[in-house]
């Protein structure tokens, strides 16, 4: 019986992750903000898979949240933007009581990622973290997910509920499968450099 809640509710998670991942298709508009942030995210982690010794670095931190900082003022402009001639969501003028509701999780989205930048430029800029914890949080494929996934939720007609929070972590999880199984299969340079070196000295003997 618990096994079949189990499956019932991951069932309907999954059909609200697909769902997420489906609004890319339906609303062709949010590419054009989308492609830099899911272009910049696969790049960067293959760039690391290819250079493992690499760190990310406090400047590259820094330049992450200044990404998820101009997502965030880009989902105000589309939520507040008072002419009807630009097709936002919401102006500042009146709000239907049906889509109040919606406006308040959107707009709550909006603002998060505004604050969520902000605290983590100053904690970047000022090295105020380990460097660890900062280069982490700062990563470009956290920053990077965060900044997509609000602009789906933000701009599309996905319902925003308890069902919505576990389908993005599944889909968090599934992102950060993917680029670890990338990183294990792609060469990196040391090991292509180990390889040469082995190889000479195989010759030189």
């Amino acid at each position: 019986m618990v096994w079949k809640e189990f499956l019932l509710a991951l069932k309907i998670v999954w059909e609200r992750a697909l769902e997420i991942v489906r609004q890319v298709q339906v609303n062709k508009e949010m590419l054009w903000i989308l492609l830099p942030l899911l272009a910049a995210m696969f790049l960067l982690e293959l760039y690391f898979s290819r250079y493992k010794k690499e760190e990310l670095g406090w400047n590259s931190a820094l330049a992450n949240s200044l990404v998820l900082f101009f997502v965030g003022l880009n989902l105000c402009s589309f939520l507040y933007n008072p002419d009807p001639s630009k097709n936002m969501l919401y102006g500042f003028g009146s709000i239907k009581p049906e889509l109040m509701e919606e406006a308040i999780k959107k707009s709550a989205i909006a603002f998060f990622i505004v604050f969520e930048s902000v605290l983590l430029m100053l904690l970047d800029f000022f090295h105020l973290v380990s460097k660890r914890f900062a280069f982490g949080i700062s990563s470009g494929l956290v920053l990077n997910f965060i900044g997509a996934i609000s602009i789906i939720l933000v701009r599309s007609d996905v319902k925003i509920d308890h069902i919505t929070i576990p389908a993005v972590l599944l889909l968090f999880a599934f992102t950060v499968a993917f680029f670890s199984l990338l990183r294990l299969i792609f060469p990196s340079t040391e090991e292509s450099e180990e390889s040469e070196e082995t190889e000479t000295k195989a010759e030189s003997k």
